[in-house]
């Protein structure tokens, strides 16, 4: 009896003290919720850092960021050619884009020019491409349809003539060959050397842009 009543009194203790520890410990998932925190934090973190330094540095980049560079180099070699007595830059495009955002304008001719003689004003636009060289064939692919739709769709909507100035050969900033065509004669994105000959430029003069033909030479 007496064993009876000391294992009575010893449940009833330890009930008591399951009790108060369970009411002096916090119903909270602390360890869960810190866990949380730092999931949460990594994943910020993760969303705006810079983009992986593999991606960014890919060869793809590299030779985008190359293409780029000459092409600068190339739009600035044609500038130059133009004398400021007659030449007027009135607008010269950046191809900046963001995330593959980008202003409208980009999309239009690298630059666009004026032409006075004699009091009288001349408006037309300028796209610069630099190849490296012609291929196997003697050819070689200046644009792509998409863009020479938009190149036709700015002359057609500003009303002026739009040429393409490409230069072959050399390096961007010194072409060895450099041929002037307007965009009105050409119907296709591949173009020969010899169908080139007929715009050669002549690499010891200015451009001039005639008048009477509404050419840019």
């Amino acid at each position: 009896m007496k064993m009876t009543h000391l294992l009575i009194v010893v449940g009833l203790v330890c009930l008591i003290a399951g009790i108060i520890l369970a009411v002096r410990t916090p119903h909270t998932n602390d360890d869960l919720t810190n866990t949380h925190n730092v999931v949460c934090k990594d994943s910020v973190t993760a969303q705006v850092s810079p983009r992986p330094t593999v991606q960014a540095d890919s060869p793809s980049a590299r030779e985008n960021d190359e293409n780029h560079k000459k092409g600068i180099e190339f739009e600035r070699y044609v500038v130059s050619r133009f004398s400021k007595k007659y030449f007027s830059l009135k607008e010269w495009r950046s191809d900046k884009s963001s995330h593959g955002t980008y202003a409208e304008s980009s999309t239009y001719p690298d630059m666009e020019l004026t032409f006075t003689l004699h009091g009288d004003t001349y408006r037309f636009a300028v796209e610069c491409k630099w190849r490296a060289r012609f291929d196997a064939e003697n050819k070689l692919v200046w644009s792509y349809k998409d863009q020479m739709e938009r190149y036709n769709r700015f002359a057609a909507e500003k009303n002026m003539p739009v040429f393409i100035v490409l230069g072959i050969g050399g390096i961007p900033s010194n072409p060895a060959e450099v041929y002037v065509v307007p965009l009105a004669s050409i119907n296709r994105e591949e173009l020969s050397q010899s169908w080139l000959k007929n715009y050669s430029h002549d690499l010891s003069k200015n451009m001039y842009f005639d008048v009477p033909t509404q050419t840019l030479r």
